[in-house]
């Protein structure tokens, strides 16, 4: 059985070279993308979302520097 894995691994390969060399293929591509890139794209609300969390984290800091350099 393990001779089939090279083989399988290689026409798995060029079935998808095949497929990105395709015009039909590249215009499923195109539209992949296009989805992906779209308004509702997660990575750029999640990036928006860890943004936020670190001004918050950053403010707090400053304000507990404040604090510390008052007692001081």
């Amino acid at each position: 059985m393990k001779n089939w894995y090279i083989p399988i691994a290689v026409l798995s390969l060029s079935g998808l070279g095949l497929f990105c060399a395709s015009q039909p293929g590249q215009a499923k591509l195109q539209e992949l993308f296009e989805h992906l890139s779209g308004d509702g794209d997660p990575l750029k609300e999640f990036n928006n979302f860890l943004d936020e969390q670190l001004t918050a984290i950053q403010r707090t800091l400053d304000h507990l520097a404040e604090a510390l350099e008052q007692r001081a």
